[in-house]
């Protein structure tokens, strides 16, 4: 028996054939752990006809059909899960690691060597009894996901808590392995973008949603107007979404952007002193991690895994619904003088280095693939 782990990653759709945030976790850290060589993989994926991954990787690819996306959405899933099952019955050597709700059809059959990474937990963070009424399918398939699989990968923070309850004994451990980023060839290199303050750039990026709080920072600033310090502030709003027609129009003094290039986010990001996502739910905001390799400043809710990206050194948690706690946090990081913002623009630029770049999580998720393989084929 090799002593180099063989690993399945059962997957949904992989980025770009299919967008989401799940999908584009597939691929980087996919590519990632190839690149480190520790693991042999195996990829099941739908986008059949096609080699998803460069040949040069040495990633088995694997075809089932893709759902149809035409009937009951949970049903196509279950449908879909009968195929990779039957994958993975093909290969009982192999660890599993399942995306989102890949695996459910006859789990028992291969749970002993399960690693299920659910994401977001979406259904688990409702805002309005509508939200929570569908949800409960979710949430039961979900519950008992959690309960068979070996291993369960939490992004961290909240949603650590939330799946603390809903796992057992049985299951084996929560492990926290977070979302990651892709930093810039020179993103190590120092550009003291706090001696540029007034006035303060401020970012938002996401989509215009209630669930993304865009309408309690549009209050927010209008406090700031009102109070007759609108000049302290530049804030950028990027993003687009259901609430556009109705917020864009409001008259305060923001530069509304809609939608941005991968290019002029770069740019964004760069001249960014603090972003601001006053977000209602999240699993782990990619946006935050990207505002963070260019050392922002960052104020956030504490929902999903925020938590385990923002502490006093690089920015503060904010409460959900709260415009005015919102504006006088702005005010709060208005004040720092040039030592004290220098010290958040590398606390931000640490955090990312030490546990959020692709490199950091592939080698957290070795780790625990060896673990468990050395539990399955030693005893």
């Amino acid at each position: 028996m090799s002593n180099k782990p063989k690993v399945i990653f059962a997957t949904d759709g992989v980025f770009p054939h299919s967008v989401g945030g799940i999908q584009r976790h597939s691929r980087l850290l996919i590519e990632t752990l190839a690149a480190q060589a520790q693991v042999e993989l195996t990829v099941i994926h739908p986008h059949q006809g096609e080699r998803v991954f460069d040949s040069e990787l040495n990633i088995t690819e694997i075809h089932v059909d893709p759902l149809p996306q035409r009937r009951n959405y949970l049903l196509e899933l279950y449908q879909y899960s009968r195929q990779v099952h039957q994958v993975l019955m093909e290969h009982p050597d192999h660890l599993v690691y399942a995306q989102g709700l890949t695996v459910w059809y006859k789990l028992k059959d291969f749970a002993d060597r399960l690693i299920v990474n659910p994401h977001g937990l979406e259904p688990y963070q409702p805002l309005t009894q509508t939200d929570y009424l569908k949800g409960m399918p979710y949430r039961i398939i979900l519950d008992g996901i959690f309960k068979r699989s070996r291993h369960v990968v939490s992004l961290g923070g909240r949603l650590s808590d939330i799946m603390a309850k809903r796992t057992s004994s049985k299951s084996g451990s929560l492990q926290v392995l977070p979302n990651a980023v892709a930093p810039p060839a020179d993103w190590e290199e120092v550009h003291p973008k706090w001696e540029k303050i007034p006035p303060m750039k401020c970012l938002f990026v996401g989509r215009w949603a209630y669930n993304k709080g865009i309408d309690t920072l549009m209050a927010a600033i209008e406090m700031i107007s009102a109070e007759g310090r609108e000049d302290d502030f530049q804030f950028s709003l990027a993003g687009k979404g259901p609430l556009w027609e109705e917020l864009s129009k409001k008259p305060i003094k923001a530069d509304i952007l809609g939608f941005v290039s991968d290019e002029q986010l770069d740019e964004l990001y760069r001249n960014t002193h603090v972003f601001v996502l006053p977000t209602k739910f999240e699993g782990m905001p990619t946006v935050v991690l990207e505002s963070m390799v260019h050392g922002s400043a960052v104020l956030v809710t504490d929902v999903g895994a925020t938590r385990e990206l923002v502490d006093e050194s690089n920015g503060e948690i904010i409460p959900k619904n709260d415009p005015a706690y919102l504006k006088e946090a702005l005010y709060r990081l208005y004040a720092l003088g040039g030592e004290a913002w220098a010290s958040i623009y590398h606390a931000s630029k640490e955090k990312v280095k030490k546990n959020f770049t692709w490199e950091a999580v592939a080698r957290k998720h070795t780790d625990l693939f060896q673990a468990l393989w050395k539990e399955v084929h030693e005893g």
